[in-house]
């Protein structure tokens, strides 16, 4: 929020500007930093959606780093290099994961990758004129270990499975899903999703603690709560009313109040857009405080699921920001109103569909548009796919083949590729030949008797 003022005050210049070159890596921020005494890095790293970055090169060396893993950087002459990493890791044990790189100068980089923070001591200990060594922080919440274990499950039907297999519920399954990823147990992980809660929960509700009329406008975003606000104290309103205590959450969301924290995914506020479709119908049902956080733990799984199979980002488009947030709203809200893991994956897919094929363009300087709508929406209409889905109505692509979808629509280029849309996923092929062939093969001809 003060991003601009704080760089000034600490006497950095700095310019935003396009690369003259597109680089390898679509989507991706070059940072080319000079120190005072003339010392240079250089960065190529891109935001991958749900809070998360890649790495892809650091001062020209091609190195793919996530920041779920503290992480040490050697480099500079290669021998020095090679003998450096060595000995670091005799002081510090074996990895979890070893990157190498070199350059055509002759120069080289070691990435060291460990799961605990090693000893800031190490690069006083090994920096010299041969190899430079920097220590590098692990950003996410949950660290990369050597104990992680293959990935549960990589979509609702394999997800289904474990739960019947293993005698436990749907949500249980999730849960050891995370236990498998992160080695946390089952109490640090339901510990951990009450503060997402909170943090969600304060969100939403953010313009009331304040004041509607004491937020603070900024010049690129207005605080649109505000019109929502009078629109709705002056007696108005077309919507019923639970499609307005999700927009009045939405609009909380929206207005990203400086020192209020947010969950980033699946996109910047994505969570609270989910949240506000969950806290909503928690509101209007009376739902108990164990089924929200059981909702959450669904939604996580849906995102993971997501992240698996497609680029869960604005690479893919809005759909892969909204239209996956609806998703995971979607599926939320399903199982906060009593539907089963079937029912969960119809709401997600069928969200999830509805939002195929639509652009991330935001329009510079729009304050918002056509974001705001698209965020809102997604909120808004997560009941209604929960209702669907609830009814028994199967949208017959299975969630996970949305995604492949997704992917597919993302490498087309002309105008009659974008078109196909959902019909590249292996069900709709399958069930555009069974509509060839035997819902409709005696009528496409018919030559009558004479």
């Amino acid at each position: 929020f003060s991003a601009h003022e704080e760089a000034r005050r600490a006497g950095l210049s700095y310019e935003f500007a396009e690369n003259e070159h597109d680089n390898a890596y679509p989507g991706s921020t070059a940072f080319s930093l000079t120190g005072k005494d003339g010392d240079k890095a250089e960065l190529i790293a891109a935001s991958i959606g749900g809070g998360m970055v890649r790495t892809y090169e650091i001062n020209g060396f091609a190195l793919n780093w996530q920041a779920d893993t503290w992480a040490v950087l050697v480099y500079g002459e290669k021998t020095g290099v090679s003998e450096t990493a060595v000995r670091i890791q005799s002081r510090l044990g074996e990895p979890v994961f070893v990157q190498k790189a070199e350059k055509s100068d002759g120069s080289a980089a070691v990435l060291l990758e460990y799961s605990e923070e090693p000893e800031h001591s190490i690069r006083d200990a090994y920096d010299n004129a041969r190899t430079a060594v920097r220590v590098l922080p692990a950003l996410l919440p949950v660290v990369t270990t050597k104990e992680r274990k293959p990935q549960l499950f990589r979509n609702v039907a394999e997800w289904r499975d474990v739960a019947e297999k293993r005698g436990i519920s749907f949500v249980q399954a999730a849960i050891e899903y995370e236990k498998d990823f992160s080695g946390w147990s089952d109490s640090q992980i339901r510990d951990y999703f009450e503060k997402i809660n909170d943090i969600l929960y304060a969100q939403v509700h953010s313009l009331e603690t304040v004041g509607y009329e004491n937020a603070q406008d900024t010049p690129n975003l207005p605080i649109y709560g505000k019109f929502w606000n009078r629109y709705l104290s002056a007696g108005n309103g077309i919507s019923d009313n639970l499609t307005k205590a999700i927009i009045t959450r939405a609009m909380s969301t929206n207005a990203k109040l400086p020192g209020t924290l947010i969950v980033p995914c699946p996109m910047g506020t994505g969570g609270g857009y989910l949240y506000s479709a969950v806290d909503a119908v928690r509101e209007a049902k009376g739902i108990a405080h164990e089924r929200v956080i059981e909702s959450l733990i669904v939604a996580a799984g849906l995102g993971a699921i997501a992240f698996t199979n497609a680029q869960a980002s604005g690479n893919s488009g809005c759909v892969g920001e909204s239209g996956i947030c609806c998703a995971m709203a979607s599926g939320a809200v399903t199982h906060l109103a009593g539907g089963d893991g079937l029912a969960v994956e119809r709401a997600a897919s069928m969200a999830l569909q509805a939002n195929l094929g639509i652009p991330c363009d935001p329009i510079p300087g729009g304050k918002e548009f056509p974001c705001i709508t698209r965020t809102i929406r997604a909120a808004v209409t997560a009941p209604l796919y929960a209702d669907l889905a609830l009814a028994g109505i199967d949208p017959l692509i299975p969630y996970h083949e949305v995604l492949f979808a997704i992917e597919e629509h993302r490498k087309k280029s002309t105008p009659a590729e974008l078109h196909e849309g959902i019909n590249v996923s292996p069900c709709a092929k399958c069930l555009q030949q069974c509509f060839a062939s035997e819902q409709m093969g005696s009528k496409l001809k018919y030559v009558a008797e004479e």
